[in-house]
C-alpha cells in the first residue's frame, strides 16, 4: 500500500489551509531540511549548527499537515529529516521504501529504547511520552476511573479529544484502543459511544486544552506532556473555576518520538541528516530537549544515563502493566482509513 493511500485526505485539506499562514523560509541548497512537529526542534537545530557549522532549515507544523506536505512533495521531496511523535508514519514511509536506514553508532539505548527501536533501523527513537493523559477539571467533575466511565452519565458533554488527522499523537492512542479492545469495530463502537455521550473533537492538544480552560469541556484526552503542562501552567497562574488534575487509565499507550531520513534526498541532505541524527541521539541533545521551555520537553529519554524532568514521574511506568506498546508497522497500514473514518463519524 502506498504512503499516499495511508495519509488522510482530511490532512491534505488541512495542510492546504495552513500553508497560506506559514512564512516561507529560504530553501538553501547547503542547509539541512528538517520537517518537525516538536517544540524543541529549533533549539536542537540551533545547537547542531553551532556544533557542526551545518545550517538547518526548520519547517514546523502539526504532524497531520506535515505528513500531508510530505505526501504532496513525494515526486520531488523537499525534506532531509522528519521528526515527530508517533512511529506509524515512519513505519508507513519505510513500507513505501522512502527511508534511508541508519542507526547512530554512538547511541546507547536503555531497555525501553531498545524495545521501541525498529529492527529495520528505518528510524530512531530518542524518547517517548504516553497517550493519553486524561486531564480533568476537578472543580467540575470527579476523577474518571476507566474508559467505560468516560461514556457514563457523569461525563455527558464533558469530554474532548484531538482529531488524529491533525494531531500526530492521537492515532497511536486509537491504535492502542484497537489493540486493547480487540478490533477496529470495537474501537469504532467505543468512540461512537463517546460521541453519543457528547464527545467533542478538536484539532490538537492546544485546542483541546483551550476548550478545557474555557469550560467548553471538563475532561481532555491529550498527550501526557500536554496534560502535565496544563497542570504546571495552572500552578504558575491559577484560573478561577479551573483546577486541572491528571490521571491515566488502563491502558495507556507508549508514544515514541521518531526521527527518519529521506532515502531520496540529495547526497548532501543525507550526509547532513546522518550527522543530525547522531546529534539528536546524543546525551548533549537530549539534555537540550529536556531543558527546553516547552511541553514537548516532558518525555522519557531512551538513552542510557539520561533522566527525564521530575515533572513526569506521575506517568505510569511501562513495568506497571498499565502501559502498552503497539506495533507501528501493523497500524501504519490502516492509519489513513481510520483517520478518514474519525473525521467523517466523530469530528
Amino acid at each position: 500500500m502506498k504512503i499516499s493511500q495511508k495519509i488522510s485526505l482530511a490532512a491534505v485539506a488541512i495542510a492546504t489551509v495552513l500553508a497560506g499562514s506559514i512564512s516561507p523560509v529560504a530553501h538553501a541548497a547547503d542547509a539541512l531540511q528538517l520537517y518537525a512537529a516538536l517544540d524543541y526542534s529549533t533549539d536542537v537545530a540551533t545547537a547542531f549548527t553551532a556544533k557542526t557549522g551545518i545550517p538547518v532549515n526548520v519547517t514546523a507544523l502539526s504532524t497531520g499537515p506535515l505528513l500531508a506536505k510530505i505526501t504532496a512533495e513525494k515526486n520531488n521531496p523537499q525534506w532531509g529529516v522528519y521528526w515527530a511523535d508517533g512511529a506509524e508514519p515512519c513505519a508507513a514511509f519505510d513500507l513505501d521504501k522512502q527511508l534511508l536506514h541508519y542507526k547512530s553508532p554512538g547511541a546507547h539505548l536503555n531497555a525501553i529504547g531498545a524495545q521501541l527501536a525498529p529492527k529495520t533501523t528505518a528510524y530512531q527513537v530518542p524518547g517517548f511520552t504516553e497517550m493519553v493523559g486524561v486531564v480533568y477539571n476537578s472543580s467540575k467533575v470527579r476523577k474518571p476511573t476507566s474508559w467505560d466511565d468516560l461514556a457514563s452519565a457523569d461525563f455527558k458533554n464533558q469530554v474532548g479529544m484531538n482529531n488524529p488527522s491533525v494531531s500526530g499523537p492521537t492515532f497511536p492512542f486509537i491504535a492502542g484502543l484497537i489493540q486493547q479492545l480487540g478490533s477496529q469495530d470495537a474501537m469504532k463502537a467505543y468512540l461512537l459511544k463517546l460521541k453519543s455521550n457528547g464527545l467533542r473533537a478538536f484539532d490538537k492538544n492546544s485546542k483541546t486544552l483551550a476548550a478545557l480552560n474555557t469550560g467548553v469541556i471538563n475532561v481532555g484526552l491529550v498527550q501526557s506532556s500536554a496534560a502535565i503542562t496544563e497542570v504546571n501552567n495552572y500552578k504558575a497562574k491559577p484560573v478561577a473555576g479551573l483546577t486541572p488534575a491528571v490521571t491515566y487509565l488502563d491502558k495507556t499507550t507508549v508514544l515514541p518520538s521518531c526521527l527518519a531520513i529521506d532515502g531520496k534526498a540529495s547526497a548532501f541532505q543525507q550526509s547532513a541528516a546522518k550527522k543530525f541524527a547522531d546529534f539528536v541521539m546524543s546525551s548533549e541533545a537530549v539534555a537540550i530537549m529536556v531543558k527546553s521551555n516547552s511541553g514537548d520537553s516532558l518525555f522519557w529519554p531512551t538513552l542510557v544515563g539520561r533522566t527525564p524532568s521530575t515533572a513526569i514521574t506521575s506517568m505510569p511506568a511501562i513495568s506497571s502493566g498499565k502501559v502498552q506498546i503497539v506495533d507501528p508497522y501493523k497500524y501504519a497500514l490502516i492509519q489513513g482509513e481510520v483517520q478518514d473514518w474519525f473525521t467523517k463519524n466523530v469530528a
